[in-house]
């Protein structure tokens, strides 16, 4: 069945020229073109859509009112701005019923692959319920305010270094656990951090933008006090095993770009239980009783109790907010990386490798079933002889940051 794609703008010329462009998808895209916000709802009235791409700024009904009305009738389909209208309030105010927000020129193949990827995962989650806390963005955490205009100023074609650190101190709560971070000893730079300007400059933009928005997660989210479930342990297995990820590449020679997803992922791959625990909590009840008495790992009671995993959950909504593709399938593959085909040291073998291994050296409760490697996907990758010396790598990374590994 071919994929349904409804793209509105109010310019002739724009529409003329998605028609143009995307020709060549029309054998596994059906398309429809509506010139203003309230032609593309008759449209959505007579036929349901799987995607919603549309211009910000229209008359009348603008992109941002358009999809908060497509979220309000239409909760499963994928909303998409695409605008080259760069005013900060209006990015604003589609943050929320926005999935992605893309900016012209867009290339054709940028907006196949966000609205395949994104459409591929969610056919992950076969579980009605589950999607249903997805549908509505308003009960997650939006992307934060400064992390948008960071997109913002990243999108323009000679993006300035100057003023993404400016953008980053407008939130001084922000600037100060982002600099706690990075000066900690994980990272083991030579020289303080003592602006957002430095970050950016010595860590790069990617690793910037992703530590301040699990930065936010953890501060947004809220866990009942009876489930038990200490949320900062949980961010703190993150940060490290965010770390062990990178170490990992490194200790494999692998690229910058695979380092760093390898991080990024690494920080974000539970992102998808904070999720569950904090929008399904009732039910993630019955997921910790299954850990906690019955022996289960915490992957296979999500899977008895939701029919989906914080795997498949925080890379669903990873990909929603367009996250790149490494980093989203590293978070779905990282208990079950076979998930995600891929040639030689990719970022999803660290985040796998990077858990268990922290789960080993870092015993937070002992009596949880530890997560374990997957020997016949190392094995494949030709990595089984190495294990033991990329174990001590983590170890020794662990005693430098000053934790306390369990032998």
């Amino acid at each position: 069945m071919k994929l349904r794609v409804l793209f509105v703008d109010d310019e002739p010329n724009v529409l003329n020229g998605l028609r143009l462009v995307l020709r060549s998808l029309r054998e596994k895209w059906s398309m429809a073109f509506a010139g203003g916000a309230v032609e593309a709802l008759e449209i959505l009235a007579r036929e349901p859509y799987d995607v919603v791409v549309t211009d910000m700024r229209m008359p009348g009904m603008d992109g941002g009112d358009l999809l908060s009305e497509v979220q309000r009738l239409y909760p499963d389909t994928l909303r998409i701005i695409l605008s080259g209208y760069s005013d900060h309030k209006m990015i604003m105010k589609t943050v929320k019923p926005a999935h992605q927000f893309l900016t012209k020129p867009c290339n054709h193949k940028e907006l196949e692959e966000v609205v395949e990827r994104s459409m591929r995962l969610r056919t992950v989650l076969g579980n009605e319920r589950v999607r249903a806390v997805f549908s509505d963005v308003d009960t997650l955490p939006s992307l934060p305010d400064v992390y948008a205009s960071l997109e913002a100023e990243l999108g323009k074609e000679d993006p300035s270094l100057h003023h993404i650190g400016n953008i980053i101190e407008s939130d001084m709560g922000l600037t100060a656990s982002l600099l706690k971070l990075v000066n900690s000893s994980f990272f083991g730079l030579r020289r303080h951090v003592s602006s957002p300007h430095q970050a950016v400059v010595l860590l790069g933009t990617d690793t910037v933008k992703s530590l301040m928005l699990v930065i936010e997660l953890v501060k947004r989210f809220v866990v009942k006090k009876s489930l038990r479930f200490n949320a900062g342990l949980l961010w703190q297995h993150c940060t490290q095993t965010g770390h062990l990820a990178r170490c990992l590449a490194v200790h494999a020679d692998a690229d910058k770009e695979v380092m760093d997803h390898a991080f990024i992922a690494g920080l974000m791959h539970d992102v998808g239980k904070l999720v569950l625990l904090t929008r399904l909590a009732d039910d993630y009840a019955g997921v910790l009783e299954l850990v906690r008495s019955r022996d289960y790992s915490v992957h296979d009671a999500e899977r008895e109790v939701f029919c989906a995993t914080h795997a498949e959950m925080g890379a669903y909504l990873l990909a929603l907010w367009g996250m790149p593709a490494p980093v989203v399938e590293a978070v779905l593959g990282h208990h079950e990386p076979v998930q995600v085909p891929h040639e030689g040291f990719a970022p999803v073998t660290a985040v796998h490798v990077a858990n268990v291994m922290e789960h080993e050296l870092v015993i937070i409760n002992p009596q949880y079933r530890k997560p374990a490697v997957d020997a016949a996907y190392i094995d494949s990758l030709g990595l089984t002889s190495r294990m033991q010396s990329m174990r001590m790598s983590c170890l020794a990374l662990l005693e430098a940051a000053g934790k306390d590994p369990a032998s």
